[in-house]
């Protein structure tokens, strides 16, 4: 593999990962309050049309980054919409 694939996957891998300690909060406090909407589904269209780039071009780093940061973003989306539901039918 190549030095710059390797880069690639590195800044992948740590781009990405900066989801996870929202999502292991989130899981913990089932509370989603704090996070924006807008935010994950802005970036979470932006890494998908990444995702297309990389598929076009053939970039195993873009396109293994931006799969991996638009299932974290679905994840980060889906836990706010389910958890907001809840607590608005608690309330």
């Amino acid at each position: 593999m190549e030095d710059w694939t390797v880069l690639g996957i590195l800044a992948g891998a740590m781009t990405s990962s900066g989801y996870v300690p929202q999502i292991v909060k989130g899981w913990r406090s089932r509370k989603m309050d704090d996070v924006s909407f807008l935010m994950p589904a802005i970036l979470g269209m932006g890494m998908f049309l990444w995702l297309l780039y990389g598929i076009h071009m053939q970039d195993f780093a873009i396109i293994v980054a931006n799969i991996t940061g638009c299932a974290l973003t679905a994840i980060i989306i889906a836990m706010k919409l389910h958890f907001d539901a809840r607590s608005r039918s608690v309330s």
